[in-house]
């Protein structure tokens, strides 16, 4: 090969790996798109055994009791169920990038191996795989408590606006055999008994919600397990982004940071943030996409994405952005202002 020619290909990777690195190196975004929520998918409520609105729900297992009392502070109420809008999350290929909040980037040290990206690989047998690393960020957004819409409720969560999770800041995040010591209990779910649970979740959550008892897989999005950004089959950059959230909020759980709040146990302990659930009941969470496309949807983890991800496949995004709804179930104590 001449010397010329071997300067111009030098030349022209040395063009590709600066512009994949720009690709890598920006961060866009909206800021807290509030409009774009979908706040059809509060419903269904259901106060003191009364359906105040119809909309696809589970059975949670708390008491159908009419009244509630709270043992810790000796009041009584009536129980109130709904599906609380809690958390925004957002998913990028770019470390320290935060899309739902203008897409502003933190400066902080960190290597090129910190940015993901979706990348296509050989497989063992000779054929193509394509495989991806994502960042997630959990903003604590719970909007009808920060608009003013209700007030003073001890079932709605009074926290203030906060970023509880940044994986970037997490050292787990893209190390597979570190964040599976956190979740031990799942090591005999990594693989062939997480595909074959796929099949059935995913079936479930088309017109209901996912299996509870299936807890290490998500459906058609992917295993749950381990608890990382490292995805290793991507379908959709939708799949992807949802998976990851998804791997987030078990994390979270598994650390005691994330509670639960359905259940008998959530509406006697007549508190906003739920009781203890180290195992995340995925059935809990509905996903409502407002970046960069509003879906308009309440989608409940391991149902199939054929609907909602119509129009998102343009190549220039490459962060998505989610509202999540929690289901909630808690005793509204007599005398409480709030509604």
């Amino acid at each position: 090969m001449g010397s010329s020619l071997r300067k111009r290909l030098a030349a022209l990777f040395a063009g590709i790996t600066v512009s994949v690195q720009a690709i890598a190196a920006s961060c866009t975004g909206t800021f807290l798109p509030i409009s774009d929520i979908c706040y059809d998918c509060v419903f269904p409520v259901k106060l003191a055994g009364i359906n105040l609105g119809s909309g696809n729900d589970y059975d949670t297992g708390a008491s159908k009791s009419p009244v509630c009392v709270c043992a810790n502070n000796l009041t009584a109420g009536f129980p109130l169920s709904f599906w609380e809008p809690a958390y925004m999350v957002d998913t990028t290929f770019t470390a320290g990038c935060m899309p739902l909040l203008g897409g502003i980037q933190i400066t902080i040290p960190w290597n090129q191996n910190q940015h993901g990206n979706i990348s296509v690989t050989n497989s063992p047998i000779g054929g193509r795989s394509r495989q991806a690393f994502v960042h997630v960020n959990e903003y604590l957004s719970p909007i009808m408590t920060l608009l003013g819409l209700i007030n003073d409720s001890p079932c709605m969560d009074q926290r203030s606006f906060d970023t509880p999770y940044a994986s970037w800041a997490d050292p787990t995040w893209n190390d597979d055999t570190l964040a599976m010591i956190l979740t031990p209990y799942a090591y005999p779910f990594v693989g062939a008994a997480a595909i074959a649970a796929e099949g059935a979740d995913s079936v479930a959550a088309i017109a209901g919600f996912p299996i509870k008892e299936f807890f290490w897989t998500a459906g058609s999005w992917g295993s749950v397990y381990p608890v990382t950004g490292n995805i290793a089959t991507v379908n959709t950059l939708e799949q992807v982004s949802r998976l990851a959230t998804v791997r987030m909020l078990a994390k979270l759980h598994a650390a005691g940071l994330q509670q639960s709040t359905a259940g008998d146990g959530a509406l006697k302990s007549c508190g906003a943030l739920g009781v203890p659930e180290f195992v995340m009941d995925k059935r809990e969470y509905r996903y409502n996409r407002i970046y960069p496309f509003a879906d308009n949807a309440c989608t409940p983890i391991s149902r199939p994405l054929m609907a909602v991800e119509r129009n998102t496949g343009r190549p220039q995004d490459r962060d998505m952005g989610y509202y999540i709804f929690r289901r909630k179930d808690c005793c509204e104590t007599f005398g409480a202002s709030g509604l």
